[in-house]
């Protein structure tokens, strides 16, 4: 990980200047799964709680162990390994969390939020309505940035062809080699954000949480790897057919069980109601007019 960031160029990130990056763990009390961060001396740190790696792990374990996940993936299940799945899920979720904390450096969240002085992001506070709808746009665009540095590496990046080996498809045309691995992104993401549920939200709290619902991220999420397929000319938009995507979610959702579906259930309910198409318009204003006056 720290090579990729020493490695890092211009472009990823829009040119802003920054201290050297430093990736490391952070080995912390039993169950506390956090990403941190922050600026100190002449780095800049991007910290994991090992409690975050395990949930990773368990997620990515699931995932891979699941006789639906071959059959999505369109993958021979005698002969697909589901270590080296495991593994691949595991990297790709690994990667997404660590490039969404890189984009609040590079987007110069930490320094925003702060009045100028670099302070500390933490990923998950305690109190989950500490936020705003301004904290909740910037975790959106941290989302889609890091969705557009993983996509980049993982399927016109170095990272292609030991991923597609990992499925046991090196061989794989070009086109079909995108799509499985675009399915193999959505699947990781979704599980990641589906792990995020909390146990209710209540629309007249939403505004002050410090990100967006977890199915406010994977709606973002998804036509940000839509966008990104078309300006690469990969994965037509016809591909991502709602029958397509809600296997995903789907597969996803068994990760973490009956009674926490209940509960997105709810979520799903509040938000198509009138105070939550409000909110989510005012939302996605706030994320424009931020987008369109290059702050985030």
């Amino acid at each position: 990980m720290n090579e990729a960031l020493r490695l890092e160029n211009a472009n990823a990130s829009g040119g802003v200047p920054h201290p050297t990056f430093h990736f490391d763990y952070l080995d912390v009390g039993v169950g506390i799964a956090n990403a941190h961060a922050f600026q100190f001396g002449d780095f800049s740190f991007i910290v994991v709680t090992l409690p975050m790696v395990e949930k990773l792990w368990h997620l990515s374990r699931r995932l891979s162990r699941s006789p639906r996940v071959p059959q999505l993936l369109h993958l021979d299940a005698g002969t697909l390994s589901p270590d080296a799945l495991q593994a691949l899920l595991f990297q790709i979720q690994l990667g997404f969390l660590v490039s969404h904390e890189y984009t609040h450096h590079v987007h110069r969240h930490c320094v925003e939020d702060q009045g100028g002085v670099v302070g500390m992001w933490t990923e998950f506070p305690q109190k989950a309505e500490c936020g705003s709808i301004n904290s909740q746009a910037q975790e959106l665009d941290a989302d889609g940035h890091s969705a557009r540095l993983v996509l980049t590496h993982l399927l016109r990046g170095e990272w292609r062809p030991s991923a597609l080996g990992q499925l046991g498809r090196a061989d794989a045309p070009s086109a079909d080699g995108d799509q499985l691995l675009v399915n193999c992104f959505l699947l990781a993401a979704t599980a990641f954000f589906c792990s995020l549920w909390r146990e209710g939200v209540e629309m007249a709290s939403v505004c002050r949480l410090t990100h967006p619902p977890p199915p406010i991220r994977i709606d973002y999420a998804v036509r940000v790897v839509k966008v990104w397929c078309d300006k690469n000319e990969s994965v037509p938009q016809l591909w991502f057919a709602p029958e397509r995507l809600q296997a995903i979610f789907s597969l996803a959702a068994e990760t973490v069980g009956v009674d926490a579906r209940r509960t997105w259930d709810a979520q799903v309910s509040s938000l198509r109601g009138a105070d939550g198409l409000q909110y989510c318009r005012q939302l996605c204003e706030r994320f424009e007019a931020r987008a369109s006056s290059g702050t985030i």
